[in-house]
């Protein structure tokens, strides 16, 4: 301010100066406050737990799901790197041979090493196939993380939209998500259940969400997982069958670890926290075409907000931190057939049906029944 200036103008750059302060802390400070809140990069400095120590998987082996890209790529490379023979699990021959190749150039000599196999969880012939081409191996199995995922969007509880763009059905007819998120990987898991009791202790770690509050009230509707001749029926939503998918993971947990109790075999659920990964690959294009029907309002909105929310969310590096934790943390720092949040904390699910004891019991029987239905006996 020159010497000229008027008290008025004074005031005025004063003002000035301390909006853009303020505007900058909040630009800051707010990131900040939602990744803490939805499980972002803030964990990381915030977690309880020693999940940076040093671990040894050496001689151990470890599958993990959907390991050609995001977080599952990195909990498979931090296997390796600790020592494990990774098996690299992927739907695509080219990008699981490529996260293959990725894992190998990272590694010292001598330490850790990892394959692929082809598995597409969208097609339970192709999880047979997966797990008789491991036994051939003559593999024990350490660690099975359940990572691999779906999402065709989180549903109104989060966006505050009612979505239905993502439908479609497995090669058996299945709804996409429960599917692919829970019944691919109930059928891995059990197909794999005896080479893990020989193989003790061993574990199951099954990656759920925080959107499994998204669940609808009942929680599992078992009568919508095969919708009549694969046509789209008037209760789907896209959101409420994500959510049901998550339950079910937590659910599928819960059971595993008290169904194989005192056998050596443990099992955990996990949210990894809201990252930028591949997941959203399904929701991006469709979540553009909502703001364009909604006009500028929207689409001014969205690029206010939206760089703020992307600010809150991990990286896959540390987005894989909570489930690598639950992969090689001591059982005896662990409850077994728990939940827990980024990283390492503990933590009650949020659907009022995810404890429920007996619909966990029910979830566990209905799946083997709809699987032998469907040819499928474990």
């Amino acid at each position: 301010m020159n010497k000229s200036s008027s008290p008025e103008q004074s005031i005025h750059f004063r003002r000035f100066t301390v909006a853009v302060i303020l505007f900058g802390v909040l630009s800051a400070a707010i990131p900040i406050l939602i990744s803490e809140l939805i499980g972002g990069w803030t964990k990381k400095y915030t977690s309880r737990v020693n999940y940076s120590a040093h671990v040894d998987m050496s001689g151990k082996v470890a599958i993990v799901t959907g390991a050609n890209t995001g977080i599952g790529l990195v909990t498979a490379r931090r296997l390796a790197e600790a020592g494990a023979h990774v098996i690299v699990a992927a739907r695509s021959i080219t990008k699981g041979e490529a996260a293959v190749s990725t894992i190998r150039s990272g590694l010292m000599k001598g330490v850790g090493s990892a394959e692929f196999l082809q598995l597409d969880l969208a097609s339970l012939v192709s999880v047979r196939k997966f797990a008789a081409a491991f036994m051939k191996k003559k593999l024990p199995v350490h660690v099975l993380v359940n990572n691999a995922g779906v999402m065709k969007s989180p549903g109104a509880l989060f966006i505050g939209k009612n979505l239905t763009y993502g439908f479609d059905v497995t090669e058996e007819g299945f709804e996409y998500h429960i599917g692919v998120n829970h019944i691919g990987h109930f059928y891995l898991t059990n197909l794999l259940l005896d080479v893990l009791k020989s193989s003790t202790p061993s574990r199951v770690v099954t990656v759920s969400s925080s959107a499994e509050s998204g669940a609808s009230g009942e929680g599992i509707n078992f009568d919508r997982w095969l919708p009549k001749g694969g046509v789209m029926p008037e209760s789907y939503e896209d959101g409420v069958a994500y959510g049901q998918s998550k339950l079910a993971n937590l659910m599928f947990a819960a059971e595993l670890a008290g169904r194989v109790s005192g056998s050596g075999v443990s099992a955990y659920a996990c949210h990894p926290g809201v990252i930028e990964t591949e997941l959203m690959r399904y929701m991006e294009p469709a979540m553009q075409e909502e703001v364009k029907k909604d006009g500028l309002v929207s689409e001014y909105a969205s690029k206010l907000i939206g760089p703020i929310f992307s600010a809150s969310f991990s990286s896959s590096e540390d987005g894989a931190l909570n489930q690598f934790y639950l992969a090689t943390a001591d059982s005896k720092d662990l409850v077994n057939g728990a939940n827990y949040h980024p990283i390492g904390r503990l933590t009650k699910a949020s659907h009022p049906q995810a404890s429920n004891a007996t619909l966990q019991a029910l979830l566990w029987d209905n799946t083997l029944k709809i699987l032998k239905k469907k040819g499928f006996k474990i």
